[in-house]
């Protein structure tokens, strides 16, 4: 508990039969009882058993309290922060979301012109493997008998779109200014003013700020992005136009990322222009220092990564359970916006013109799908001696039949409806203010595998994640004479789901992280989706009732069975009961009574 880091189970087990060991020795100097005698192998592996179940209830005890006394530190220390009461504070963040809605009706409206021009009808997060795309989205014919390596399946980075899914969101490329640090002292508040004295709300001039999380490895300092408003072309000065050719000569990167609806000279220039009205300037501030601003020219990257999902994704039934998923959280977010803004509605309307055309069709099959599959199995009946008959492919099943495919495009462009008008990545469970902060943590979105590769075991896993069930398989324990069992691999272990099985194929440790990290993605999902239902003891937090008898607490002092003293500042009152003090507290010090409840209030923020 005085670390200010969680420790793992297998630290925290030798530490408790330590804590034991000492309490035991000590218990025995104290009565003068003589130590018990050696015990055997047998007996050792059986008394360890019986302390399982002991080691995991003290284990699932200490992370609640330290989860929570993290958390109150935290706050302590961060709650006199401009970005801690952007996130937090009732009042400053409503007043945020409401300017940020602003912005997000403009990009929906975006959203729905592209979606009604056809932009998106080929659009899809179906994957290719990078040893098999012929550049073009499409996939290239191997030799019969060749090979592929078996652990290029759950590599982060081993896929690529097919054709129709490495569309790009136009925002990333619009005319933005980089700031390079801005310190937590400063507020969101006189950073926008501070852009709109020196750069102005016209064309070309301010149009909305945004700022990454805070970084605790920089003493919690954030960088910011501001996006300036489009300005005609032919409003520039023909003079500006062999500036930006010469800065564009030095590397083609620096051309490819300008580039916009107006062209990479007229976006370069433009940025250049606001860089040099505002960039070195201060923000004075007489109470908390004055600070000068650092900018830059912002540039996406010209390719952003896109990152393999796990292989459960692909299953027909974590696709249905991840399109409901979708369809509440975009509910969800759509009402803040307005009641006429109906991103589901839409997007089904035109999936479902999709489907009349006949354009829903299932993405070329992958070559190396089943051959990896099979390189897998083979690897897994190596390890364990035998040939499992149950992990064979069903060759009737690797094909999408036409609901399938529905749900698969209803569900991708729900995924990249989330991107691009809320900044939101659904796997990454992550929101952002702007397209640039999102590029930060997922620069291109998610792939899904294809589907030919899951094997049988990966299926019935995904099965379990999308009904909500415990993982499916479990380790045999040994139990022929003279064998030892790890007692950390015993079935409920907290640490079960944080490492993988020992002993077991490459292929089943692969299974089990996929499981875990699919089920931490839906908890995350929750919170948002419906933060009652949330346990907050567990991220370190307390019910609100309970959180608020327990800071008013520190204002009372029982100095008697019958005499409870009042501790507010400048109140020396004295009562014969807690419950006639509890009312003094709302009646006569309603400010100080308020200030405690709006600070319990900050445990309690989920989104």
């Amino acid at each position: 508990m005085s670390l200010d880091y969680q420790v793992g189970f297998t630290w925290f087990a030798e530490w408790w039969r330590m804590e034991q060991y000492i309490k035991e020795e000590k218990e025995r100097q104290r009565t003068g009882a003589r130590r018990p005698p050696i015990k055997g192998e047998k007996e050792m592996r059986e008394e360890r058993a019986q302390q399982r179940d002991q080691i995991q209830t003290a284990y699932d005890e200490y992370k609640e309290k330290l989860q929570a006394q993290m958390a109150r530190t935290f706050v302590q220390q961060h709650k006199g922060e401009e970005w801690f009461k952007e996130r937090y504070d009732p009042e400053i963040k409503a007043t945020l979301r409401t300017q940020l809605s602003e912005i997000r009706r403009g990009a929906y409206e975006r959203w729905e012109q592209d979606l009604n021009s056809g932009i998106f009808d080929e659009f899809t997060l179906e994957g290719i493997y990078k040893s098999e795309s012929n550049g073009a989205g499409g996939v290239v014919e191997k030799e019969e008998g060749e090979a592929v390596a078996a652990n290029e399946v759950l590599g982060v980075g081993d896929l690529l779109p097919v054709k129709g899914g490495d569309l790009r969101d136009p925002a990333a490329l619009q005319p933005t200014l980089l700031i390079k640090t801005i310190a937590p002292t400063v507020s969101r508040e006189k950073m926008e003013a501070f852009c709109k004295e020196h750069l102005g709300e016209g064309e070309g001039g301010f149009r909305w700020l945004s700022l990454s999380d805070p970084n605790p490895t920089k003493k919690y300092h954030r960088i910011g992005w501001i996006m300036l408003n489009p300005i005609p072309e032919e409003t520039l000065q023909a003079d500006d136009q062999p500036e930006v050719k010469e800065e564009g000569e030095e590397g083609e990167e620096k051309e490819d990322a300008g580039i916009n609806t107006n062209g990479p000279a007229v976006t370069t220039s433009l940025a250049t222009k606001a860089l040099e009205l505002i960039d070195g300037k201060t923000i004075y501030d007489g109470e908390r220092g004055d600070f000068t601003c650092h900018f830059g020219i912002h540039e996406p990257p010209a390719a952003p990564r896109k990152k393999a999902l796990w292989d459960l994704f692909s299953a027909a039934e974590r696709v249905e359970r991840d399109l409901q998923l979708a369809i509440r959280l975009v509910n969800r977010l759509d009402a803040e916006l307005g009641g006429e803004y109906d991103g589901v509605a839409r997007i089904d309307e035109r999936v479902e013109e999709i489907r009349n055309k006949g354009l829903l069709q299932a993405p070329a099959p992958s070559n190396s799908a089943k051959k990896v599959k099979e390189e897998e199995e083979m690897d897994d009946d190596e390890d364990e001696g035998a040939i499992n008959e149950d992990e064979e492919m069903e060759d009737e099943d690797e094909v999408d039949d036409e609901q399938l495919l529905f749900m698969k495009k209803r569900l991708d462009l729900l995924v990249e409806y989330l991107r691009r008008v809320y900044n939101f990545c659904m796997f990454c469970v992550f929101e952002s203010d702007s397209v640039h902060e999102l590029a930060r943590k997922c620069p291109g979105g998610h792939l899904r595998r294809p589907r030919a590769s899951l094997t049988t075991a990966a299926k019935t896993a995904a099965k379990a994640s999308a009904n909500g069930e415990p993982f499916p398989f479990k380790k045999e324990e040994k139990k022929e004479d003279g064998e030892k069992k790890d007692e950390e691999d015993v079935l409920g272990s907290p640490t079960q789901e944080k490492r993988p099985f020992k002993g077991t194929s490459k292929s089943q440790q692969q299974l089990q992280r996929a499981f875990n990290w699919v089920k931490t993605y839906e908890d995350k999902l929750q919170q948002i989706l419906d933060p009652e239902s949330v346990d907050i003891r567990k991220i370190g937090g307390n019910p609100a009732d309970e959180a608020l008898e327990v800071e008013l607490g520190k204002y009372v002092k029982q100095e008697d069975e019958s005499k409870f003293r009042c501790k507010v500042p400048d109140c020396p009152k004295l009562f014969k009961g807690y419950q006639f003090w509890r009312k003094h507290i709302e009646k006569r010090h309603d400010d100080f009574f308020s200030k405690v409840k709006s600070e319990v209030s900050f445990f309690l923020q989920v989104r």
